[in-house]
């Protein structure tokens, strides 16, 4: 993402509550940022809803199913390090 996209994206999240904003006490150019309880139970709310989605999606294989998916996603996982993933194409 780009410097302008971050920045519009954390004042979205600010104005609405998600996030806090203050000046780094180190470097008067930094931002830090934290969430508010808000953030924190908004975060906490759609990770819950997406285990529950994968829960019942991957609900549809067996065991070795599942087992042989893990595989296979890690083998993808572990090769994706090749590969300069800041680029699209």
């Amino acid at each position: 993402m780009s410097r302008a996209a971050v920045s519009a994206l954390v004042n979205t999240l600010e104005r609405d509550g998600l996030v806090s904003k203050e000046r780094a006490s180190y470097d008067g150019r930094a931002v830090q940022l934290g969430l508010t309880e808000a953030g924190l139970h908004a975060i906490t709310t759609a990770f819950q809803a997406h285990n529950a989605r994968e829960q019942e999606w991957a609900g549809a294989l067996s065991e070795d199913e599942q087992q042989t998916l893990n595989e296979l996603l890690g083998k993808l996982t572990a090769h994706s390090a090749h590969f300069d993933v800041r680029h699209r194409n």
